[in-house]
C-alpha cells in the first residue's frame, strides 16, 4: 500500500472530486492526502504533478492526528512551495541521498502542522505555541546545539512562557528534545540503508551528546537498546527474505 502523497498539481485549469461526488474547482494546487483515498483531478491545459509519497509513521510526531480524508487546500503558501522547488530539484539529480530524504520528511511534516493543526479552529493559544515548538524541535533535533532556549527564540516566546505551556501538557522542551531525537535515532537504526553507521554515528546524526545518552532514550521511550533495535528489525525481516526466495 502506498504511503500518504501530498500532490503539488501545476495546471491553468484544475477540478477535482471524491468518490461518486461532482467535479468542483478546488481553488488551489495542493492535495494532502492519505493511502486508499481515491482524488480524482482533471487538469486543462499543459500540467506537472509533484509527489511527495511520506510513511505516516514518519510524520505522526508533527501532528495531534493525521488527516483521514483527501484535502485540497484554499492557498499555496512559501512553506509548500519551497518544498515543491527543492523536490523538483533533487529528481533533477540522478543521485541517491537519504539525508534528503530526510529533509523532506522534515519539510512534510512542518507543512502538515501549518496546514492541519493550524487549521483547527479549536486549538487554544498555548496548544498552538505547544505545536509550534514540537515542530521546530522536529525539524532541527539532529543539531547537538539545539537546546530549550533556541527553542523559545524560534517560536518567538519567552522561555519561561515555552516552559510553562509544555508543563501543560504534563512535559517540558528539553523531554521533547530528548523525544524527537530518539524517534530520528529509531528511524535510522530501523532502516537498513543506514546499517554501516556504527551506534556512535547514530547518536551523532540524531543529536545526541553521547551513545550513553542515546541509549537511555532509547530505553525510556522504546523500552529497547539500539542493537535490540536493529536485531528485531533484522529478525522481522528474515521471514520476507525466505519467502522471496522460494
Amino acid at each position: 500500500m502506498p504511503p500518504p502523497s501530498p500532490p503539488v498539481v501545476d495546471a491553468p485549469g484544475l477540478v477535482a472530486k471524491e468518490h461518486n461526488g461532482p467535479w468542483m474547482p478546488p481553488g488551489s494546487g495542493l492535495v494532502i492526502a492519505p493511502s486508499g483515498i481515491a482524488q480524482h483531478v482533471r487538469c486543462a491545459g499543459s500540467w506537472s504533478i509533484t509527489a511527495a509519497c511520506v510513511p505516516r509513521a514518519a510524520l505522526g510526531a508533527f501532528v495531534a492526528a493525521l488527516p483521514a480524508t483527501a484535502r485540497v487546500l484554499e492557498e499555496r503558501r512559501p512553506l509548500d512551495r519551497a518544498m515543491q522547488a527543492f523536490v523538483e530539484k533533487v529528481l533533477a539529480v540522478d543521485d541517491t541521498a537519504t539525508a534528503i530524504e530526510r529533509l523532506i520528511v522534515e519539510m512534510s511534516g512542518a507543512i502538515l502542522l501549518d496546514r492541519i493543526d493550524g487549521a483547527s479552529g479549536h486549538r487554544s493559544p498555548h496548544a498552538a505555541l505547544r505545536d509550534k515548538a514540537v515542530a521546530v524541535i522536529a525539524q532541527q533535533c539532529s543539531d547537538p546545539a539545539l537546546n530549550p532556549a533556541r527553542v523559545a527564540r524560534e517560536v518567538r516566546s519567552s522561555l519561561r512562557q515555552l516552559q510553562l505551556v509544555f508543563a501543560e501538557a504534563e512535559n517540558s522542551v528539553a523531554c521533547e528534545i530528548r523525544r524527537q531525537r530518539a524517534r530520528l535515532a529509531k528511524s535510522l537504526l530501523l532502516d537498513s540503508r543506514f546499517d554501516s553507521l556504527s551506534i556512535e554515528q547514530v547518536s551523532q546524526r540524531a543529536g545526541f551528546p553521547s551513545p550513553i545518552s542515546l541509549r537511555r532514550a532509547l530505553e525510556e521511550e522504546y523500552g529497547a537498546t539500539p542493537r535490540a533495535l536493529r536485531a528485531h528489525r533484522e529478525a522481522a525481516q528474515r521471514p520476507q527474505n525466505e519467502t522471496a526466495d522460494r
